[in-house]
């Protein structure tokens, strides 16, 4: 008898973040390993055209809860349908801080349904009390959490480390199967990082470090994909080191432009920070975007990146504030091209959905 798989995320496509696009996935290979999938996500998405259409060309059920100006609304009818949903669930799994939130709801109507937490990062560095304890409370009552790298396990209490695994974040290798160049183009060098243009994000550390940079690679061309967000910040910082027209700012595109902006790269850099608000990487789920394309990765040697990076291998690990660390990162890289370049394509199959849905499946059947 098939399970029935409920998915509540605090986001999901159309309009998509890093949160949403692991919750579609997941969605996605539990319904195609044959489980009846049902997915309750909000939605940033006005365009309700677009919603409509999505929903068409999916197989597993999706209820939208589209963001509204009225956020009480949201929230009261995030939980009726959240309840209506749970009713027939087997095992649910709550993903991102607003959904694990729920979970105190969810447990006051159907106290033996097993729930599974799914956790990215921020959510687990909250600086305001009351939503940091409603979060804790929450993996209390949890059956088990999912932490999507070990930098993120790390931030769950002493105290629920025993029913908290790593299960890291996961890609769709066949999207990139035309998209895909493993050979080196130098001059000039393209890095590329892909991501809403914000301090978490890192584009201001690249920025920073792109006079050392060009030092050596004069010809260096630096694409920022992306909602420009603070894009007036950097460019200010930018010109101030005479390096701006070194850059280009994409904004957000759509998804078959930037695959073909990805194609062109050379180097995927992703120089993230853990912000004093508490934000920060839980993975980097872009850089096995990058891997996926046949690029390799020169990331940050701190948080989730740490796992989405196998040092050496399908990429370098590097001090965000070291220029001199990441242009010799970026030397060593270009120096054996071909071996990094086929390691991040490894890396990227490794990390494929078909085999990541295995474990949560493991997980479930225990």
């Amino acid at each position: 008898m098939k399970k029935n798989i409920l998915i509540i995320s605090t986001e999901f496509p159309p309009a998509v973040g890093g949160i949403g696009n692991h919750a579609f996935h997941l969605a996605n290979s539990f319904q195609h390993k044959n489980y009846n999938t049902t997915v309750v996500a909000d939605v940033n998405e006005p365009d309700e055209q677009k919603i409509i259409s999505f929903q068409q060309n999916i197989s597993f059920a999706f209820i939208p809860i589209q963001r509204k100006k009225n956020i009480l609304f949201v929230y009261l009818k995030r939980i009726k349908q959240t309840i209506h949903f749970a009713k027939q669930a087997d095992i649910i799994f709550c993903s991102g801080k607003f959904s694990v939130w729920q979970i105190h709801i969810i447990k006051l109507f159907y106290s033996s349904k097993p729930i599974i937490s799914i956790v990215h990062g921020t959510e687990l560095d909250l600086k305001n009390n009351f939503g940091k304890t409603l979060l804790l409370g929450a993996l209390k009552k949890s059956n088990a959490i999912i932490a999507v790298s070990n930098y993120t396990k790390s931030f769950v209490p002493k105290n629920l480390q025993e029913k908290c695994f790593v299960i890291p974040n996961g890609i769709n290798n066949e999207e990139f199967k035309n998209y895909i160049s493993t050979t080196s183009q130098t001059n000039p060098l393209q890095l590329i990082t892909i991501g809403s243009v914000t301090n978490r994000k890192g584009q201001e550390n690249v920025i920073k470090a792109l006079p050392t940079i060009l030092s050596s690679f004069p010809e260096t061309v630096y694409h920022i994909v992306g909602k420009p967000v603070e894009k007036e910040k950097l460019l200010a910082v930018a010109n101030k080191l005479n390096v701006a027209n070194k850059i280009i700012f994409h904004g957000a595109v759509e998804r078959t432009e930037l695959l073909k902006i990805l194609q062109a790269a050379t180097i995927k850099i992703m120089l993230s920070n853990h912000t004093s608000d508490g934000d920060f990487e839980g993975f980097g789920i872009a850089i096995l975007e990058g891997n996926a394309a046949g690029k390799p990765a020169v990331g940050a040697n701190f948080g989730g990146i740490t796992d989405a990076i196998k040092d050496n291998f399908n990429g370098i690990l590097v001090d965000v504030n070291n220029a001199n660390n990441i242009t010799n990162a970026i030397k060593e890289i270009l120096n054996d091209y071909k071996n990094y370049s086929n390691h991040a394509l490894q890396w990227a199959q490794q990390h494929d959905w078909n085999n990541i849905i295995e474990q949560y499946i493991e997980m479930i059947n225990c």
